[in-house]
């Protein structure tokens, strides 16, 4: 292993502290602000629930530097199949487009033939990731779409 310059220690943690990522987080952030532009996330949250408030599909997504990251997609089992994760998919792409979004993308190990026949395209794989598993990392890109007639 590599030795340190003097005067600094290297500590490792098993479940480092909020405190610590923030710090961490911080440090990345400036430095791509130099770089990209400023960091700025928009969180992007969407719903589908029962009558009685559970929640029965829904979505979580982070649109910055002009995309849209899908973060989750869950649809209760018992809805599989209906069509609410397309429902969720394009209310997430039309709310990324109002947002100047260019493109959307994510990783997923268990729906990307899901996400391909919604006009997804693989740019990347992790093969084993989980194990026995191979995680697909997908995008759309929104500006070259045709415009809705």
């Amino acid at each position: 292993m590599q030795g340190l310059p003097e005067g600094l220690a290297l500590t490792v943690e098993s479940d480092p502290p909020s405190a610590f990522r923030a710090e961490l987080a911080a440090g990345i952030h400036a430095f791509h602000a130099g770089v990209i532009g400023p960091w700025a996330p928009r969180r992007l949250g969407l719903a589908i629930r029962d009558t009685a408030g559970a929640l029965t599909a829904g979505l979580s997504g982070l649109i910055a530097w002009d995309w849209l990251f899908i973060e989750a997609v869950f649809v209760a089992e018992a809805q599989r199949g209906a069509g609410l994760g397309a429902v969720l998919l394009s209310r997430a792409e039309a709310e990324a487009l109002a947002a100047g979004c260019r493109g959307v993308w994510l990783d997923s190990f268990a729906a990307r033939g899901f996400y391909e026949r919604h006009g997804y395209a693989v740019f990347g794989e992790l093969p084993d990731y989980p194990a026995g598993h191979c995680r697909a990392f997908l995008m759309k890109r929104l500006d070259q779409l045709p415009p809705i007639s």
